[in-house]
């Protein structure tokens, strides 16, 4: 039997231990992404901002199918002001909510730079030739 079998019989509390233990380095060989649907919200949170204050990126992004919305835009926000390096924010976009896209839609569309490329340009060139 393996120990995934198990899972969803374990208690929150266990499972958040377990979390702890896999993420402080005393426990090897169980995958963290493997406790995420048994963790329960508020064990989730506790251990999103845990990844987040670590800056866990792969760890992270398997647990965002999992993590509240309101979740989600805290790792959003994290990503965007630097605190997790080089982490792809348009992974969260289909998960956080209808007003947040457009904010960042209103965002992008005032701070976008003039939208001629040059390769745009050389095609028009090349066929007006």
């Amino acid at each position: 039997m393996k120990y995934t079998h198990v899972l969803p019989f374990m208690g929150k509390e266990e499972l958040k231990e377990t979390a702890h233990d896999i993420i402080n380095g005393k426990l090897e060989g169980v995958k963290l992404e493997k406790l995420y649907p048994f963790l329960g919200k508020e064990a989730l949170d506790e251990i999103v901002d845990l990844l987040i204050e670590k800056k866990e990126k792969s760890k992270l992004i398997r647990a965002i199918p999992f993590m509240s919305k309101q979740k989600i835009q805290r790792l959003y926000e994290a990503a965007e002001s630097g605190e997790i390096p080089d982490f792809d924010t348009t992974i969260c976009l289909p998960f956080l909510e209808a007003d947040k896209i457009k904010e960042i839609f209103k965002n992008l569309i005032k701070n976008a730079p003039d939208e001629t490329d040059d390769e745009d340009d050389e095609d028009d060139k090349e066929s007006k030739a």
